[in-house]
C-alpha cells in the first residue's frame, strides 16, 4: 500500500478515485517548484565543479564550496528527484525526505547567495534560494502534524531522537560560541574565517539565529510528544544528514587545497551524521500511512 501524506485537516470520509484525482492538483505547485529546483541544482553544482574560473573567492572558500557542490550533485539532487517522484505517487516517507532536502538546499543557497563572490551564476543561486523556500512553505502549509503523528508505529525511538536533537543544538551552539566569544573579547577575527576573507561566518549566522534554536525546539516538542515535534524531527534529521556529508566534503576539499586547514571538525561531523542517519532510518521505518481520507 502506498504511504500517503496527511495533508487534509477535515474529518475522514470515503473518497472516490475521481475525488482523489482532484486532490492531487493542490500539490502541483510545490512539485513543480521542486522539479525546477532540481534542474537549477544540476546546473549550479556541475558548473561549480567543472567550470574553471567560475568562483572568484579565496582558494579555501572555493574548495569548501566545491565540496558542497559535489554533495549537492551526488546526494541532494538524486534524493530530491527520487523523493519528488515518490511523493507525487503518495508516499508519506518521501514527503518528509523531500521537505528535509528542500531545507538543506535553502540553507546551502542562502550561503551561496550572500557569501559566494558575485559570478555569472548569481541569479541561479537566488532562484535556488527562492524555489527551495517557496516549495518548502507550500508543502508545510498542506501538512497536518496531528495526522502525521497518528501515522507512527509504537516502536519510534522518540526519546532517542529528542535527545539527539537537543545534544546537537547544544554541542554546535557551544562550538560556535567558542569560536566567536574569544574573538569578540579580543577584538580579533574568529579562527573559522582564516583564509576566507568573509565579513562574518554565514554558518554562525544561520545556525545560531535559525537552525539550532529550531533543532532544540523540535527536540523539546518531540520529547513532549507534540505533533509539530514529529514533523520537524523528520525534516531536520534529513536536512542535517545531508548537511553533515556536505560539511565533511567541504573540509576535505579545503584541506586538499590548503594542508594547513584543520580537519578537526571532520570526526565530530562524521559521528553526528552517522547517528543522525541511523535515527532518520528508524524514523522512516516507523512511519506508516494509508489513504489520505483516513487522516483526520
Amino acid at each position: 500500500m502506498a504511504l500517503s501524506a496527511p495533508f487534509t485537516r477535515t474529518p475522514a470520509s470515503p473518497r472516490t478515485t475521481a475525488e482523489q484525482v482532484r486532490y492531487r492538483p493542490h500539490l502541483a505547485l510545490p512539485y513543480w517548484l521542486s522539479g525546477s529546483l532540481a534542474v537549477l541544482l544540476v546546473v549550479a553544482s556541475t558548473a561549480g565543479l567543472f567550470a574553471p574560473g567560475l568562483y572568484r573567492d579565496t582558494p579555501r572558500w572555493v574548495a569548501t564550496t566545491r565540496g558542497t557542490d559535489l554533495v549537492t550533485l551526488l546526494v541532494a539532487v538524486p534524493a530530491l528527484a527520487a523523493s519528488l517522484i515518490l511523493a507525487a505517487r503518495g508516499s508519506l516517507r518521501a514527503h518528509i525526505v523531500l521537505l528535509g532536502v528542500l531545507a538543506y538546499v535553502l540553507y546551502t543557497y542562502a550561503i551561496y547567495a550572500f557569501d559566494v563572490a558575485f559570478n555569472p551564476l548569481f541569479l541561479v543561486y537566488v532562484a535556488a534560494l527562492a524555489l527551495s523556500l517557496y516549495a518548502l512553505v507550500a508543502l508545510l502549509v498542506r501538512m497536518d502534524p496531528d495526522g502525521l503523528r497518528a501515522c507512527f508505529a509504537p516502536g519510534l525511538p522518540i526519546r532517542g531522537i529528542a535527545v539527539y536533537l537537543l545534544v546537537v543544538a547544544a554541542l554546535f551552539g557551544l562550538a560556535w560560541l567558542k569560536d566567536i566569544v574569544p574573538a569578540m573579547v579580543g577584538n580579533t577575527t574568529p579562527t573559522s574565517l582564516t583564509g576566507m576573507k568573509l565579513p562574518t561566518n554565514p554558518v554562525h549566522v544561520l545556525d545560531l539565529g535559525i537552525l539550532l534554536p529550531l533543532v532544540a525546539l523540535s527536540g523539546i516538542w518531540l520529547w513532549r510528544r507534540q505533533s509539530w515535534g514529529y514533523l520537524l524531527a523528520g525534516i531536520l534529521l534529513t536536512k542535517m544528514t545531508v548537511l553533515g556529508v556536505s560539511v565533511v566534503a567541504g573540509a576535505l576539499f579545503e584541506h586538499n587545497a590548503d594542508p594547513t586547514a584543520s580537519l578537526g571538525v571532520v570526526p565530530l561531523f562524521v559521528a553526528v551524521t552517522l547517528v543522525g542517519l541511523w535515527l532518520m532510518i528508524a524514523y522512516l521505518r516507523n512511519l506508516r500511512g494509508g489513504p489520505v481520507s483516513r487522516v483526520h
